[in-house]
């Protein structure tokens, strides 16, 4: 992989980042709410939701999706060995990966909705990760690529990570002071309070 690779990486992880965010939001107006959505965050323009199914099918919609682009470019990977293919798929394995490991903080996507479903806090995210490292693992190896083409692209999804977290923490600083973050990873939600820390949860990419 040559130089012009890693700057699509950069590109295609920041999108991946910000559909992940997205897909929260595009669910959440499905059900009804008035949402907003910034560089790593989607959350009710005013107060929590209704209910706690709402919530976990926001949350839900966000690895949902990511899964699926990572299904995709798997699939397409099968038949055309297609750069921006695997750009994807690496994307959104790290995506997911890099959430997992800020759940020992907060819980991501995927930890919140194991604990909401009764299966402890590492069944899903561990689930998640394993199957989408094992589709880039089998992509990898049928593109032939190196182990070092795949720690450039982990540095390279590293840097969007930081700088996207960076720049949407700088868009919350600029915020009003009234509304408060009820952060874990994954997802973020901004919430006017007071809002019931049950239905207040939100949403972050990582």
């Amino acid at each position: 992989m040559g130089p012009g690779f890693y700057w699509m990486l950069l590109a295609v992880c920041g999108l991946t980042f910000v559909a992940h965010e997205g897909a929260h939001a595009l669910a959440g107006r499905l059900l009804g709410y008035d949402m907003v959505m910034s560089l790593n965050r989607a959350w009710p323009r005013t107060g929590g939701f209704a209910s706690s199914r709402h919530a976990w099918l926001v949350t839900l919609a966000g690895p949902v999706f990511t899964a699926a682009q990572a299904v995709l470019a798997y699939a397409v990977l099968r038949t055309r060995p297609l750069r921006i293919a695997y750009a994807a798929l690496f994307s959104a394995t790290f995506m997911r990966f890099a959430a997992a490991c800020v759940s020992v903080v907060h819980p991501n996507d995927e930890a919140r909705l194991s604990l909401e479903w009764g299966l402890g806090v590492w069944t899903l995210p561990a689930i998640v990760v394993l199957a989408l490292t094992a589709l880039t693992w089998d992509a990898s190896r049928r593109l032939r690529l190196g182990w070092r083409v795949n720690v450039l692209a982990y540095v390279a999804c590293s840097v969007v990570c930081v700088a996207l977290v960076w720049l949407d923490g700088q868009g919350a600083a600029a915020r009003p002071a009234g509304v408060r973050s009820d952060q874990a990873a994954g997802v973020r939600v901004q919430v006017p309070q007071p809002v019931p820390a049950r239905h207040a949860r939100g949403y972050r990419s990582a």
